[in-house]
C-alpha cells in the first residue's frame, strides 16, 4: 500500500497493511528543537547550526525529510502561510508579539503567553476590536498548486489544518486566568468573544479548505477540554456555549472538505467522548493515558471504537522520556495490540515530543510501531 492508501484504510476502520505513522511536522505530532538536535546525532546526521523551527511557541523543529523516511511516517503537511502584512520579529531570547497582539515571553524550553491584547477590555471592546484579516490572500497564496502537485507526485497522507480553535484561541486573547474567572462572572462576555472567534475561523478555515479540500485527508482543529483529573469546565459549559458553535464551524469544513476531522485535545476526555460522537468528529488526539478515564485503551475501544479513529494513547510524560527503550517499546505494544485491531488507529508519539526524551527512546517508538503494527494485528 502507498502511505496515502495506508492512512485511508485506517481513517475508514479498515485494516491497512500496518498502522500508519505521523510524526514531526504539524502542531500536535512534533518534535521539540532540543529533543531533534539529539535525535539527529543519534541517528548519525548531526546539524551543522541551530535547526529550523516553524512552531516558535513550542520551538518545534522542522525534521528533515531522511528522519521521516527513516520512521516510514506516512503523513506530509500542508499549512496555510504567514500573513504578508505582519512581520514576525524575534528577541534575542526567543520573544515575540504574534500579529493578534499575544505576547510570549521565551521560558527556556517554550514561550509562554504573559500579555493577552484582549485582557482589560469589556464586552463592548472586545466587539469592536479588530482580528488580523483572515480573508488576506497572501495566506493562502499558492496553496492550491502545492496540494495538487504533492497529490498527485507523492504517495504521502496529506494533512492540513490549525493549532488551536475556539476555547484554547480565545483563551489565549483573553488570557487564561481571567477567561476562566468570566466563565463564570461574565458568561455574556465570553459568548461575544467566542462568536467573534468562530466567525474569524468559519473565514479561515473556509478559505483554507477551498485551496486545499479535495486534496488532503484529514483537517486538525485543537482545543485543551481536559486536565489531568476530568474536565477544565463544568461539562454544561462546553455543551452550552461550545458545543453549538463547534457545529456552525463542522458545517462549515465538510461543506468544502471529505476530509476526517481530527481533534487534538489534552488531557481527560473520556468525559467528552459522547459529545464529539455527536458533533461528528472521526478522529480523537491524543487519549492521553495518564490522565483520568484515558487509562484502559481497551474499554475506550470496545466503547467508542466504532465512532472513532484513535491517535496515539502513548504515555508522552511518564513512559517515553523516563523510562528505558524496552519500557517504551512495551507500551507501544501494548497500545497498538488494544486499539489498531479493526484498523481506526493512527500512531504518533502522543502529542510533541518534548525537549527530555532521550533519541534512544524516539528510536525505539517508531521502530516498535513498524514491527508491531504489522496487520493482522496479534493481540
Amino acid at each position: 500500500m502507498t502511505h496515502r492508501e495506508r492512512m485511508r484504510s485506517a481513517l475508514r476502520h479498515e485494516e491497512p497493511d500496518r498502522v500508519p505513522i505521523d510524526f514531526g511536522q504539524d502542531f500536535h505530532n512534533g518534535i521539540h528543537e532540543v529533543a531533534y538536535c539529539r535525535l539527529m546525532r543519534h541517528l548519525g546526521m548531526p546539524l551543522d547550526g541551530p535547526p529550523a523551527v516553524y512552531d516558535f511557541m513550542q520551538r518545534l523543529a522542522l525534521v528533515d525529510q531522511r528522519v521521516l523516511e527513516r520512521f516510514q511516517v506516512d503523513t506530509r503537511y500542508l499549512f496555510a502561510n504567514a500573513n504578508r502584512h505582519f512581520e514576525l520579529r524575534l528577541e534575542e531570547d526567543g520573544s515575540y508579539e504574534d500579529e493578534w497582539g499575544i505576547y510570549r515571553k521565551r521560558c527556556k524550553y517554550f514561550c509562554e503567553n504573559v500579555r493577552a491584547p484582549l485582557a482589560n477590555m469589556n464586552r463592548g471592546e472586545i466587539a469592536r476590536h479588530s482580528f488580523p484579516d483572515p480573508a488576506e490572500r497572501s495566506r493562502y497564496q499558492g496553496l492550491s498548486e502545492k496540494a495538487r502537485v504533492l497529490h498527485q507526485t507523492t504517495p504521502y497522507a496529506l494533512m492540513a489544518g490549525s493549532a488551536a480553535t475556539l476555547y484554547y484561541f480565545s483563551a489565549e486573547l483573553r488570557g487564561f486566568e481571567q477567561f476562566m474567572l468570566d466563565l463564570a462572572a461574565d458568561p455574556a462576555l465570553i459568548e461575544t468573544l467566542i462568536d467573534k472567534v468562530l466567525e474569524w475561523m468559519i473565514e479561515f478555515s473556509g478559505r483554507y479548505l477551498d485551496e486545499i479540500g479535495e486534496h488532503i485527508e484529514g483537517w486538525w482543529m485543537g482545543d485543551d477540554w481536559g486536565m489531568q483529573t476530568g474536565p477544565v469546565m463544568r461539562p454544561g459549559l462546553f455543551r452550552t456555549l461550545f458545543k453549538p458553535r463547534y457545529r456552525r464551524l463542522l458545517d462549515v469544513v465538510r461543506s468544502k472538505t471529505a476530509a476526517k476531522i481530527c481533534l487534538h485535545t489534552c488531557g481527560a476526555t473520556y468525559w467528552i467522548l459522547p459529545d464529539l460522537a455527536d458533533l461528528g468528529i472521526d478522529v480523537v488526539h491524543p487519549l492521553q493515558p495518564t490522565a483520568a478515564g484515558n487509562d484502559d485503551p481497551v474499554r475506550i475501544k470496545k466503547e467508542f471504537g466504532k465512532q472513532f479513529v484513535f491517535y496515539s494513547n502513548i504515555s508522552n510524560t511518564r513512559v517515553l522520556p523516563y523510562g528505558t527503550p524496552e519500557a517504551v517499546a512495551a507500551e507501544a505494544t501494548q497500545r497498538i495490540l488494544a486499539l489498531a485491531p479493526g484498523g481506526g488507529y493512527v500512531f504518533s508519539a502522543g502529542h510533541n515530543i518534548q525537549a527530555d526524551v532521550p533519541p534512544e527512546n524516539i528510536v525505539a517508538l517508531f521502530d516498535t510501531a513498524s514491527r508491531v503494527g504489522r496487520y493482522p494485528v496479534d493481540k
